[in-house]
């Protein structure tokens, strides 16, 4: 379940796997839990190298199909003109387009098919039955995975467990409401015992499940009051992230500084909260209005 990105360092990883524990068994399939890079970026390459199925949700094989091939028709022109209509100068927004494609060099293209799967699907693996739980938020369609009987939670990204996992607005839905989705998704996990061992992507193990869903919930709610606040004076959304992020450095990091940014000014314009005053045609400047 997911590999890991396309680097020397993740496929030497594989390979020792290989030599190792695995013993020359093949591999049969590669499920993802969703479809950013460093969670399918060898999908591809497994795939090519064992005929192993490719299983996960619709949206996210669709999705990283998309926005991990270079060249597609208007992907650049949407990501410069997102940028450019939110504050940022014409060499930061040309910086962002360099960054994307040395970011795309860490996967390799994924299968040209799908093994879907849809939320509340029952999915064998390891000898284990796990119902899938589809998530959105961190991105569009990811999926969990509950076993009842060991009381095991297959986490990915959704629930972290000592940072928030970026909940962002990207240029392909720029008035999306990811952080709704996102907050919205954590009812999906009421039916869990509140002591399953939950095992996230990134981090340590950890059980509390409604402590950790408690404690992202708040934090999510400082930064929409500390956006509200920000907001008293009209911003653009470069702007904004300059004062929520005052130490974030390098054009890497900028980019998920703004699509938070962004996911809080969208949550906000939806409460009718803030909205756009710009009287320029193409131009986002936010301000609070309540």
């Amino acid at each position: 379940m997911d590999t890991g990105c396309d680097t020397p360092d993740v496929r030497n990883a594989w390979e020792t796997l290989f030599a190792g524990p695995m013993q020359g068994r093949k591999i049969d399939r590669v499920v993802a839990t969703h479809g950013h890079v460093d969670h399918i970026g060898l999908s591809g390459w497994l795939h090519e190298r064992f005929d192993a199925e490719f299983w996960g949700s619709f949206g996210e094989w669709i999705w990283a199909r998309i926005s991990h091939i270079k060249g597609i028709p208007g992907a650049a022109d949407a990501q410069y003109t997102h940028l450019m209509s939110n504050g940022f100068s014409e060499q930061e927004a040309r910086e962002f387009l360099e960054s994307r494609d040395r970011f795309l060099d860490l996967a390799t293209p994924l299968p040209g098919s799908l093994h879907e799967i849809r939320d509340g699907d029952t999915v064998s693996m390891g000898g284990r039955d796990w119902q899938a739980i589809q998530t959105s938020g961190h991105s569009f369609e990811h999926m969990c995975f509950f076993n009842r009987e060991e009381n095991i939670l297959i986490a990915g990204d959704h629930l972290l467990s000592k940072i928030s996992p970026v909940v962002a607005v990207y240029e392909m839905v720029p008035h999306g409401d990811p952080l709704r989705d996102f907050l919205v998704s954590f009812s999906k996990f009421d039916h869990v015992p509140d002591d399953v061992l939950v095992l996230p992507s990134h981090g340590l193990p950890y059980r509390g499940i409604r402590r950790r869903i408690t404690e992202l919930r708040d934090h999510h709610r400082e930064r929409l009051d500390m956006t509200l606040e920000l907001l008293k004076e009209p911003r653009t959304g470069y702007s904004l992230i300059r004062a929520m992020f005052p130490k974030v450095q390098g054009v890497d990091n900028l980019g998920f500084a703004f699509g938070e940014a962004l996911a809080h000014v969208n949550y906000l314009i939806r409460e009718g909260l803030v909205a756009n005053v710009s009287e320029q045609p193409g131009k986002m400047i936010y301000k609070a209005v309540a």
